[in-house]
């Protein structure tokens, strides 16, 4: 079966628990005003399609594609801590070297 043709049949199926739903709706408040038109039972409603194991494993192969070990992500995440930490550590150096010289400059 087509994934297209599979989406229609899913599409199909809430439409029409929707649609019981809405029927079950009108029954209720039909009671509740007193009104006694007579009203069609509603259709049982249609369980969708279960997904098809290929639909499921062009999605695990997708969610592969980007999929990262944790390990990789560790070694990252600590390679961009110490390149912030070196660059707060050069910042806080010219700061420092920078009131050293505006400080002590000879008049």
């Amino acid at each position: 079966m087509s994934d297209r043709l599979q989406e229609l049949l899913h599409q199909k199926a809430l439409l029409t628990e929707q649609a019981a739903w809405l029927e079950r709706e009108i029954v209720l408040e039909r009671a509740r005003t007193g009104m006694t038109a007579p009203v069609a039972a509603p259709p049982p409603a249609i369980p969708p399609p279960p997904a098809s194991p290929s639909i499921e494993a062009d999605a695990e192969a997708m969610l592969d594609q980007y999929r990262t070990s944790p390990q990789s992500i560790q070694q990252e995440v600590r390679r961009g801590c110490f390149l912030y930490f070196l660059g707060a550590l050069a910042l806080v150096g010219l700061s420092m070297l920078a009131i050293h010289f505006f400080h002590h400059r000879p008049n």
